[in-house]
């Protein structure tokens, strides 16, 4: 065992927390280039499914760090009743105001029936063949976040039960053995619903089997970083391999292009095979796995860190669950009045148009729903203290 790692200084910490917010505006930004994108001339611009991907995996790589200090005896249990408050008040505020408007003003997108707003309103709408309603069915990954958020206080605890019987090296390999068994669960999902004919008439395909991986993979991402500040690890080599740009550029561009390749079918919203689909969605996972490394590894000065933590990416993440909900309903609103989505300049166009809306609609958001909602659960969290 090596001696304890020290944390890393504020500045570092800083930038760090900048760079990961920045990674969250770049995943936005995917989606928004992906969707609006096909509406033009060319098929798809950007990675296809990165974006709900790496979403996934900065979810898992966030949210599990308090778990994973506990597993290790670095700290206390995390309380579940102040995750379960805040998680919540992250995501329903600003999902239920944008979609009562969507609703208003898209009546397409209108849920079916009582059950139909249930699951609407619940974010439950995956449980369901008709559970994603025109113009908002970007919400499916929501679900998919919200099962996690049930999911993950129970891995914790039986990661935390076992680990803390052994201490030392071997809790470490224990929670990573837990979260290795994500590969084979959203293996054997994806083949299920694929043998099963399931994907075509419901939602399983977007249920949170299929996705623990990028979860996991976040997490596991969490618990290196922690087992390395406990002195469990020594990340030194893997930490030059990412501090190398021109390396880190090298594998980016090989995955990218795997994606977009044959391998990954057609560049069109069309039908595509099993093994295409695998394709994209482990190559997507892998790019957001390296791009995560490369967060928190890269030197503070590396030009990774420095494009990852601009001014622009860093503002885009703080409004990217905004742009995330306004971009799609925002595009099937104008998209039947925008003639103009022909040729190269019809493509700019249309996605200079979409962005310069979709941005400013995610900066109101989160300053008028989003903030006050994260402010008053720190303030409630404060208030349950002091009642203690």
């Amino acid at each position: 065992m090596s001696a304890t790692a020290p944390s890393p200084s504020p500045d570092v910490q800083a930038v760090q927390v900048d760079s990961l917010t920045g990674l969250r505006g770049f995943a936005a930004l995917a989606v928004v280039s992906v969707h609006a994108s096909g509406r033009t001339d060319f098929d798809w611009f950007g990675i296809h499914g990165y974006g709900p991907v790496s979403l996934f995996v900065l979810s898992g790589f966030l949210l599990f760090s308090p778990w994973s200090r506990w597993t290790l005896g670095r700290s206390h249990r995390p309380v579940i009743r102040t995750f379960a408050r805040r998680r919540l008040l992250r995501i329903f505020p600003a999902y239920l105001a944008v979609m009562l408007i969507v609703a208003v003003m898209l009546p397409v997108s209108q849920p079916v029936g009582f059950w139909g707003w249930v699951r609407a309103l619940t974010l439950t709408g995956t449980f369901a063949s008709d559970g994603l309603r025109p113009g908002l069915e970007q919400t499916w990954s929501l679900g998919t976040e919200l099962t996690w958020y049930i999911a993950l206080p129970f891995i914790g605890l039986l990661a935390g039960l076992v680990a803390r019987r052994f201490g030392g090296r071997s809790a470490f390999n224990s929670t990573l053995v837990l979260l290795a068994l994500s590969i084979p669960i959203s293996v054997a999902w994806r083949i299920w619903t694929e043998v099963e004919d399931l994907g075509k008439e419901f939602t399983y395909s977007f249920w949170l089997p299929g996705f623990l991986v990028c979860f996991a993979g976040g997490a596991a991402v969490a618990h290196f970083l922690e087992g390395e500040r406990a002195g469990l690890v020594d990340l030194s080599r893997v930490r030059s391999w990412f501090q190398n740009h021109w390396v880190l550029l090298a594998v980016v561009v090989v995955v990218v292009l795997v994606c977009n390749s044959a391998l990954g079918g057609p560049t069109a919203y069309v039908p595509a095979t099993f093994s295409e689909r695998q394709v994209r969605f482990f190559c997507s996972t892998a790019l957001a796995l390296i791009l995560l490394l490369a967060a928190v590894l890269s030197r503070p000065t590396s030009p990774q860190i420095r494009i990852m933590s601009s001014r622009f990416l860093t503002a885009t993440g703080r409004w990217s669950y905004g742009i995330y909900l306004w971009h799609l309903p925002l595009i099937e609103l104008i998209e039947d009045d925008f003639v103009h989505r022909t040729g190269f300049g019809g493509f700019l166009l249309w996605m200079s148009c979409i962005f310069a809306i979709a941005i400013p609609l995610g900066a109101a958001t989160y300053a008028w729903v989003e903030k006050p909602a994260i402010e008053w659960s720190k303030r409630t969290r404060a208030a349950g203290r002091r009642k203690s």
